[in-house]
């Protein structure tokens, strides 16, 4: 593969992954014209959901062929549990109704948020044991060493876009290296990601050709390691890949394409760890006394990150499809209807989370959503939690004066049905550092 020809279409001009950002918009409306690729929802999506709550816990919109929309906290937990839900289930033309709407138009199911138990839960059980909260652990060095590498890098340029050299690539390096591809291809590869995000559903040739390109990397660095395995079966190769390889389910070995769209999904990770932290610098500098308090006592951090979670919700909301006949929310749901399960309305329920437009870190501790729920609850949620932490951290031990350069220049993921929140900040860091970041 002519990764230097493909680079060069992969990077803008800007120095910035992000494809196809956009500046702040006016909201658009909700409910029966609710669609969750309409880019003026993309700044500030939760007023459309509140009209659409105020309709009822369950309502339906009339794009792309009709579908569900769930807001209601108790209604989007039960479905995230339902069985009679499905993930991924095969059109009558071959291709799949994943977890998207519209369907992409694929002909294979992503592993394992598209599959059906039993084969899910196996297969998310090898992900969820090289994610364990042990491991996570381990690798808190890793972590905060590659954060503060980063920040270095910013603080020397004084004035930088805090996305690309901090929120995302901290993110980006930690995903190349599970999957065990090389450090320096994160950004090509995120590029690429957001090239076939963001094409979609619109031009869907462009998007499953920008996927095509991710995949090729993807076998190209199993076959490496296949070949490596072949040769030596004790070889120290690292990384997910290489797990995988070795693994077997129910006695086979796991298939060459459920190994590549695991590796696939891995990706669809890097973002919202990266709009979770931009956004959270980006709030906390309109916050000062919020700020101060996690400057004084970085104990809370942990506590903000499922706050901000909660609060803005990486991943607004997943698609399901019924697969017979129920009521959910006073309405009823028909077979091969579909249903978009909002994470973020849920989040923002006030039966549940009252104040819930507010960052509050007394607030209980009810389990939130925005990991999803149920059986497919993000295996991920620990080292998101983890990388979050440890660049929070480092800003605000190291930098706890930096200023917001531009407020025109933010830009916001532009298409809710991949990811939310700020997809470049450009930040102020004078000044001298205090000292070595804290360690814990």
């Amino acid at each position: 593969m002519d990764r230097t020809a493909e680079q060069d279409t992969a990077r803008p001009a800007t120095g910035c992954p992000y494809a196809a950002s956009r500046a702040p918009g006016e909201a658009a409306g909700g409910g029966a014209d609710f669609d969750s690729h309409d880019p003026a929802l993309a700044r500030d999506p939760f007023p459309a959901y509140e009209r659409l709550r105020a309709a009822g816990p369950v309502t339906w919109s009339g794009n792309w062929d009709g579908f569900w929309v769930a807001v209601g906290h108790a209604e989007v937990s039960a479905a995230a549990r339902s069985r009679r839900l499905l993930t991924g289930r095969t059109l009558p033309d071959g291709t799949v109704q994943g977890v998207t709407i519209p369907p992409l138009g694929q002909t294979g199911r992503m592993a394992p948020l598209e599959l059906d138990a039993p084969l899910s839960l196996k297969y998310r059980k090898v992900l969820a044991a090289f994610y364990s909260a042990g491991r996570v652990r381990a690798r808190e060095r890793e972590l905060r060493d590659l954060a503060r590498e980063s920040l270095d890098a910013a603080i020397d340029a004084g004035t930088c876009d805090i996305v690309p050299a901090f929120t995302l690539r901290v993110p980006g390096i930690v995903t190349m290296r599970d999957i065990g591809l090389p450090d320096d291809r994160w950004f090509d590869v995120d590029a690429l990601l957001h090239r076939a995000l963001l094409s979609a559903p619109h031009d869907m040739a462009a998007a499953r050709h920008y996927a095509q390109l991710i995949t090729l990397e993807i076998v190209e660095e199993m076959e490496a390691v296949r070949e490596l395995l072949e040769e030596d079966p004790d070889a120290p190769a690292g990384g997910l890949i290489a797990q995988l390889l070795r693994t077997t389910v129910d006695g086979e070995p796991v298939p060459d394409e459920d190994i590549v769209s695991m590796m696939y999904f891995l990706l669809l990770g890097i973002d919202p760890t990266s709009t979770l932290t931009a956004t959270a610098l980006w709030h906390l500098s309109h916050h000062p006394d919020l700020k101060r308090r996690l400057i004084d006592d970085p104990r809370l951090i942990p506590r903000a990150a499922d706050e901000y979670l909660r609060w803005m919700s990486p991943v607004q909301g997943t698609s399901r499809t019924v697969g017979e006949d129920f009521g959910l929310g006073g309405r009823q749901l028909a077979a091969g209807e579909r249903i978009f399960l909002s994470w973020a309305a849920a989040n923002r329920d006030e039966s549940v989370y009252p104040r819930a437009f507010e960052i509050d870190l007394d607030r209980p501790d009810e389990r939130h959503h925005a990991f999803g729920g149920g059986p497919h609850y993000c295996v991920g949620a620990g080292i998101v939690r983890a990388m979050f932490t440890v660049m929070m951290e480092e800003m605000l031990t190291r930098r706890p004066d930096y200023e917001v350069a531009d407020e025109n220049a933010i830009t916001w993921f532009p298409d809710l049905s991949s990811f939310y929140g700020i997809t470049s900040l450009p930040l102020h860091l004078n000044g001298r550092p205090p000292g070595p970041a804290r360690t814990r």
